[in-house]
């Protein structure tokens, strides 16, 4: 299998450290202060006692006496004192971690809310201390003539919680502040710095034996003699009068920016911290980004998206793209260029960069040219080169778009619709920046495109719109939901015919027995005959002649979070309000138990894809792509669209 879908085989949690929970604490809390040097003249008390403990409503933490190190760390960013785990990651075979050296010899001593650290042979100055506080806790470090300090390093087990940071990137692994340190399913940490120019570690990676997330945040030395870093802990989502104080939406509320995930060695957002990028995804993240508040400081999602879009600008290939280990096509996917010009116009039409546009234009257009040029016979709809011919796959080489187990090649209806709609747009963006032979060459494309959509698309005896038209002339029809809803969302059907389609998706729905909507929704409704499907592996949805063998498995109708935010849009958009929250309210109660992260305790594979019944076919353990639906809250709260 290709990069994208190799599945890594998650090591066990026995490494994790578990500590029975610690009675009630009371503390003075101390607000810290970096231009104020402690007090160090009373020498110290040192003793052998158990693991500094503190718990308030919003942390849960405990500290190793013998070196500044956490040994239990878990957050609840609603305050809420829910604990389940503490995903810290310990053990010596992390070979692959930069940032290895000889560990400095401790001891401490604890006052109230602080521990503070010595190296071996100084008693006057702490090298490291932590002050515990409510909401938030201060890690700081101090240097003096002839002492040396190890920095304080989290290690976070990737299977435990697939934790990220966010942030501005310098370098390869090498995080600005302030940036964010975010939790699914637990919640967020704003970290600042008290020096502007410094830089820590973050690292990620899931090709060893145990998975990790890492932060090591430098100690004081000479130029930088005195540094606080502060940890913030934060909910972050958007504020819906409609729900608030309603626990149904907890899930919403820790998990809305689950979708962005920073992957620290190439520097972009990606499925995962420690995952591959994909081109053709970068649209869903924008979708999301221009309805996030602020992060933290000046830092915005859009920000992370521009950060992103910067560097497929500067050539970065990510899976749908030739030139990208893994990606076995001859050609780029249909919806990678679409996927990225959307996301570029969304940046430049939220924030009004126009100078960073005028800069990227010329990029962005050449884009847009790759994309029309694709329509060889000019009929309006963008091709893709391999035929999508029924049983022209031998399982070597990769489809047309997102959905890559499955056959779409020639005419594919879902990239189209991402064509038309990044068109749509690009055009809008040309006439700002006062381009305007390209602005009209792009809506004349757009507009050919959604003339020529429906009949070319739509099959009457299913009522539906087809996945692919292949080169051959056949319609391939398997009651794709997210075609269908993503034809509504973005206008290229109109809204009585977009009314009848769902409509009719909705009985095949009941119809199939398709009823548990904790699990999400499947991509399609029928089984995908075996001479339609491009990957030939059962483990990845391959079910034979007829595809009945492995229909539920992965994309053959398999049970997701991915793309079910379209089906959810489109019936608010049409007003099935009843239709809409049958399918959001159990998917939340999902969002909020951890329904669509992690593996399952059977089988060894992920949430991230289930069957009907909920056994788990996922590969990745948290992809990002499930989270978008939790974007349908504002439909559900009446937030106009952004």
């Amino acid at each position: 299998m290709i990069s994208r879908r190799d599945f890594i085989k998650q090591s066990s949690l026995a490494g994790i450290v578990v500590c029975a929970a610690p009675g009630p604490l009371s503390f003075t809390r101390e607000k810290p202060n970096s231009s104020e040097k402690p007090d160090f003249s009373e020498k110290p008390d040192f003793s052998q006692e158990p693991d500094f403990s503190f718990e308030s409503a919003f942390l849960k933490v405990r500290l190793q006496r013998a070196a500044p190190a956490f040994s239990f760390f878990s957050t609840d960013s609603l305050g809420g004192r829910t604990f389940a785990v503490s995903p810290l990651l310990t053990g010596k075979d992390f070979d692959s971690r930069d940032g290895e050296q000889d560990v400095p010899v401790y001891k401490s001593r604890v006052e109230g809310s602080r521990i503070s650290y010595y190296l071996e042979n100084e008693d006057t100055q702490p090298a490291w201390e932590c002050i515990m506080e409510e909401k938030q806790f201060t890690l700081r470090t101090m240097w003096k003539e002839g002492m040396a300090a190890g920095p304080f390093t989290f290690l976070f087990s990737q299977p435990a919680n697939h934790c990220t940071v966010l942030g501005e990137m310098t370098g390869e692994k090498q995080m600005k502040f302030p940036c964010l340190l975010h939790l699914p399913g637990m919640g967020t940490f704003r970290i600042y710095g008290s020096h502007p120019d410094l830089r820590f570690l973050y690292d990620a990676d899931r090709n060893v034996k145990a998975p990790f997330i890492q932060l090591s945040l430098p100690p004081a030395d000479r130029h930088y003699p005195v540094i606080d870093y502060r940890f913030e802990s934060a909910a972050i989502f958007p504020e819906i009068d409609k729900i608030k104080g309603d626990p149904r939406f907890d899930g919403f509320r820790k998990n809305y920016i689950n979708i962005f995930q920073l992957n620290p060695r190439i520097r972009a957002l990606a499925n995962n911290s420690a995952s591959d990028a994909c081109a053709f995804t970068l649209f869903l993240y924008a979708a999301m980004a221009r309805r996030t508040p602020a992060l933290v400081g000046d830092l915005t999602a859009m920000r992370l998206i521009r950060n992103t879009l910067d560097r497929y600008l500067g050539d970065m290939k990510a899976y749908g793209q030739l030139g990208y280990k893994g990606w076995n096509s001859a050609f780029d996917s249909s919806d990678s260029f679409p996927s990225l010009i959307i996301s570029a116009c969304y940046y430049i039409r939220d924030t009004r960069d126009l100078d960073w546009a005028r800069q990227n234009y010329p990029g962005i257009r050449a884009w847009a040219k790759k994309v029309m040029s694709t329509d060889t016979n000019g009929d309006g709809i963008t091709e893709y080169g391999y035929s999508g011919n029924a049983g022209s796959w031998d399982g070597k080489q990769r489809p047309a778009n997102w959905w890559d187990a499955i056959g779409f090649g020639h005419d594919d209806a879902y990239s189209n619709i991402l064509v038309y709609h990044a068109l749509e747009q690009l055009s809008g963006v040309a006439h700002l920046l006062k381009e305007q032979e390209d602005s009209r060459s792009f809506a004349r494309f757009a507009d050919k495109l959604r003339s020529h959509y429906f009949d070319h698309f739509y099959n009457k005896e299913t009522g539906v719109l087809g996945g692919w038209r292949s080169a051959d002339g056949q319609l391939h029809d398997y009651y794709f939901l997210f075609v269908n809803s993503m034809a509504v969302c973005y206008h290229i059907i109109d809204e009585r015919q977009g009314r009848q389609i769902m409509q009719t998706l909705l009985r095949k729905m009941r119809e199939v027995g398709y009823t548990d909507f904790r699990l999400g929704l499947p991509g399609n409704l029928i089984p995908v005959k075996g001479e339609d499907y491009s990957d030939k592996t059962p483990r990845w949805g391959f079910g034979g002649e007829n595809g009945e063998k492995a229909f539920q498995v992965y994309e053959n109708g398999g049970a997701s979070g991915c793309y079910a935010y379209y089906t959810l849009h489109a019936l608010y958009k049409l007003g099935m309000r009843k239709e809409a929250e049958e399918i959001l309210f159990p998917m939340l109660d999902s969002y909020k138990t951890g329904g669509f992260e992690g593996s399952c305790e059977k089988g060894g594979m992920t949430k991230d894809w289930k069957t009907w019944t909920g056994e788990c076919w996922g590969y990745e353990g948290f992809l990002v792509d499930n989270y978008m639906a939790l974007l349908a809250v504002l439909d559900y709260g009446g937030k106009k669209e952004g």
